[in-house]
């Protein structure tokens, strides 16, 4: 998918047992994913793009919708 120049791409890269197996062991072991958000905007895209171009981006980022 395109969207303004931007390629948005996703896959499965497991089975769902295995995912389920993943799942059971964060829920057990208490692991949390680490999340850096930004904000849904022409500005939070922008600055999240700037990151991941500087190589400081870590782990998932994510686009968030602004409040309304």
């Amino acid at each position: 998918m395109f969207f303004d120049g931007y390629n948005i791409r996703s896959s499965l890269v497991a089975s769902r047992a295995k995912h389920d197996e993943m799942l059971q062991f964060a829920a057990t072991h208490g692991v949390k994913p680490w999340v850096e958000t930004f904000e849904l905007s022409e500005k939070g895209i922008a600055e999240a793009v700037e990151k991941m171009k500087g190589n400081k981006l870590r782990y998932r980022a994510v686009l968030v919708a602004k409040d309304a």
